[in-house]
């Protein structure tokens, strides 16, 4: 794994060098500039697999390098890992919003280090495994022919993949990254975050009636709407999968799920939206109850999140489930 680290302390970089080398790691350059980084990054023949940035230097702090990397088209979605003293929440956020992946605060041990390096260094071979998954099956599904325009299966077995490599965006985060942010900002002294699924019904059915490009330009719409409503500087936001999105909100969320279910699909309504949601399948969000994380040493991702999705899976049976025994009703009833 090729692994870049800047750092503006010598002895800090030498430090981080010797872990890398006990890691068994050997293509290293460490570098004590972040503008001699940005040099090196664009001009290496080979790309950087994962970047280590110290965030305190007088050049250029590493939460800005982090954003200028991000705008090199060859990294815009390699680890970068921040390594830093600070621990208060506004610096893991803003760490976080400019495109970092990880997180690190000093002093460390070498092995949290090769540990959060070795996570990467999977998050790179599961990114990989999934553009080569996406291209295979938009590479399958060339040549047949079109069904008819009424709802229309792609596949039987066809599922919406979490970590789509095209529904990452600036918008959405990986949910390994994601994961990663909740774990670092659950451990601040003054955590309060709000984890909210929002889930677009009827999902399937739009993703069998949708062109790929269509389908994911939908939801990154329906994320670009959650962002927006939550406030884009509050919220970080994942896709769990199938039309399901967690989103992370500083501070309490004191609008219930109705009145964020009409605002939200009120400003999803002005936007430009695949046609079939504007003819066989009206599009229907719906908002579970947040789930209110505190200040924890080691948050439980998986519980969280599960319980997060069950909420939503609650309301939805909750609304849709009525609205059917309804339906049943009046069909009983007009006969």
């Amino acid at each position: 794994m090729k692994i870049m680290a800047v750092d503006d302390d010598i002895l800090s970089l030498d430090l981080l060098g010797e872990c890398l080398s006990e890691g068994g790691y050997e293509c290293v350059s460490l570098l004590s500039s972040p503008n001699d980084a940005i040099k090196r990054l664009t001009e290496t023949a080979i790309a950087y697999e994962c970047i280590l940035l110290d965030v305190d230097m007088p050049e250029k702090n590493g939460i800005e390098l982090c954003a200028e990397i991000r705008r090199l088209p060859r990294y815009a979605s390699t680890p970068i890992i921040m390594i830093t003293r600070h621990k208060d929440r506004r610096a893991i956020e803003k760490s976080f919003s400019r495109g970092a992946t990880d997180y690190i605060t000093k002093p460390y041990e070498f092995f949290e280090v090769l540990t959060r390096i070795r996570i990467a260094e999977r998050l790179v071979q599961e990114r990989q495994a999934a553009i080569d998954s996406y291209f295979a099956a938009q590479n399958s599904a060339r040549g047949k022919p079109l069904l008819p325009a009424t709802l229309r299966d792609r596949s039987a077995n066809s599922t919406v993949m979490a970590d789509d490599p095209e529904i990452v965006s600036e918008q959405i985060m990986s949910l390994s990254v994601f994961q990663n942010y909740l774990e670092q900002v659950t451990r601040t002294d003054e955590c309060t975050i709000d984890l909210i699924a929002i889930k677009v019904r009827r999902i399937d059915e739009i993703f069998a009636n949708t062109s790929p490009a269509d389908f994911v330009g939908f939801l990154k719409t329906v994320a670009g709407v959650v962002v927006e409503h939550f406030d884009s500087k509050r919220t970080f936001l994942t896709h769990v999968g199938n039309g399901t999105f967690l989103s992370a909100v500083t501070g309490a969320c004191s609008a219930t799920s109705a009145e964020l279910e009409a605002r939200m699909l009120g400003r999803l309504q002005t936007r430009k939206l695949p046609l079939v949601c504007l003819r066989e399948i009206p599009t229907a969000l719906i908002v579970g109850e947040p789930l209110t994380l505190k200040t924890a040493p080691k948050l439980n991702f998986r519980r969280a999140t599960k319980a997060a999705i069950a909420r939503v899976e609650s309301r939805d049976s909750e609304l849709y489930g009525m609205r059917r025994s309804l339906d049943r009703s009046n069909l009983m009833t007009s006969a």
